[in-house]
């Protein structure tokens, strides 16, 4: 197989990134768009030695399940890779993926359905636009996949509407030299407190306090507008140095009757309807007891560990990043939770130093997962129930495999379809620990 070859392809499968997988002359070939039982003329962009990547040039046998995309840049800015697939089928392929994978870990984990969306459009509460000026012209939007060219959007149908109307405002408003010394547009809503946010990101600040007070009177819901200096000669987005155009720094999210005041810094799950049936999850799964000493590693700004607070006797949260970690402070005082402290310290040096001082453990640890040392360090911490939330399957499957090895065993799993229209999928696992171990 050459580049540019072209030739019929039959899809027999999905990708866990959402291509569609075929096989030619002995090839495995990936091509995005395709989908289950559909054929195709591809031509052929890229080959290794194992596979080749290839894109659609006509398609010649339509699946059941293929609809039109809301969004008419679902098929370049790669956001939303299954946007052409019906919302119950992307559940039910999830659904089929996620039990193959933790299959191979054990296959006696319970892998219940994931819980779906109602509406599984405009549900975000963050987004962050890469801008840019070319031929004398802003553009904004998001990365074509793979590479640093950004594919020009008006609206995204994930976002937040309020976080849409905002983007528009500030792509007609932003002038030329602002927008050159511009890297990035961070914007949140909250959709429970009615309260946005936005960062401007870049190299310069150009005349932005001027541009902030009208961006405030045109959307009075904001309450923090910042300029987030980014010097960096990298893909990092945030830089170390911010001023506060207006308001403040933070703005106030709300999450099961909690008022959680989130600094721009922090980290929030963006699916606000779904968090809710996720945190819920979490915390039946944890099955708390009032004499309960719990632990939340990764806590960011709180949530869980503020939630759990409720229920136990006392929660330890801890969290890397100081902003969240004043932000967690903050929190436990607006809602008056005594029964909670955090500190700011790297899980694994904490877990390290508290051993065998919990009963039960909630862990929230980013895409990449675990690191076998720190999984090492929370079975020192000895607690009965380890509650592992995790946006990443493929490393959390990876992890359960270390905690058998320390005597955790994963009885159940419920994903949660917190990314609809994506390949992701949040899943939340109750491990146990077991006899004897």
């Amino acid at each position: 197989m050459r580049k540019n070859d072209e030739f019929d392809l039959v899809c027999t499968d999905l990708s866990d990134q959402g291509f569609g997988i075929g096989h030619h002359e002995g090839m495995t070939v990936f091509v995005s768009g395709l989908l289950p039982e559909e054929k195709a003329r591809v031509h052929i962009v890229l080959v290794k030695k194992d596979y080749a990547i290839g894109k659609i040039v006509r398609l010649e046998q339509e699946s059941a399940d293929r609809v039109t995309p809301a969004c008419e840049a679902a098929a370049r800015c790669g956001g939303c890779s299954l946007m052409h697939l019906r919302y119950p089928a992307q559940l039910e392929w999830k659904a089929k993926g996620l039990r193959t994978l933790f299959g191979r870990v054990d296959p006696s984990i319970q892998v219940l359905d994931p819980i779906g969306m109602d509406e599984p459009y405009y549900y975000r509460n963050k987004a962050q636009f890469p801008i840019a000026v070319k031929d004398g012209k802003i553009i904004a939007g998001f990365y074509r996949p793979k590479s640093n060219t950004i594919v020009p959007i008006e609206k995204c149908k994930i976002e937040n509407r309020e976080i849409n109307a905002i983007f528009g405002w500030l792509i007609e408003h932003l002038d030329l030299e602002q927008a050159r010394e511009l890297r990035h547009l961070f914007i949140r809503f909250s959709p429970e407190t009615h309260q946005g946010q936005v960062v401007l990101i870049g190299r310069k600040n150009v005349r932005l306090k001027e541009l902030a007070q009208k961006l405030h009177e045109a959307f009075p819901a904001l309450v923090s507008i910042v300029f987030n200096q980014n010097t960096r000669d990298d893909n990092v987005i945030l830089g170390d140095d911010y001023t506060v155009l207006y308001g403040s720094d933070s703005m106030e999210e709300g999450c099961m009757s909690l008022k959680i005041r989130l600094h721009f810094k922090s980290f929030f799950q963006v699916n606000p309807q779904m968090t809710r049936v996720l945190y819920a999850k979490a915390l039946e799964f944890a099955n708390l007891k009032k004499t309960d000493r719990v632990i939340e590693l990764y806590s960011g700004t709180g949530t869980i560990g503020l939630l759990a607070a409720r229920e136990a006797k006392d929660v330890t949260g801890v969290e890397i990043v100081p902003e969240a970690v004043e932000n967690a402070r903050a929190n436990q005082q607006l809602n008056g939770i005594e029964n909670a402290r955090f500190v700011c310290e790297d899980a694994s040096v904490f877990a390290r130093q508290n051993g065998n001082s919990a009963d039960v453990v909630f862990v929230d640890p980013p895409r990449k997962g675990m690191s076998e040392q720190g999984i090492e360090d929370i079975v020192r911490l000895s607690p009965r129930t380890i509650v592992y939330i995790s946006c990443n399957p493929r490393t959390l499957a990876r992890d359960l495999k270390l905690f058998q090895k320390g005597g955790y065993r994963a009885d159940v799993i419920q994903p949660v379809d917190m990314f609809s229209h994506t390949a992701g999928m949040e899943c939340v696992s109750r491990l146990q620990k077991e006899p004897n171990a």
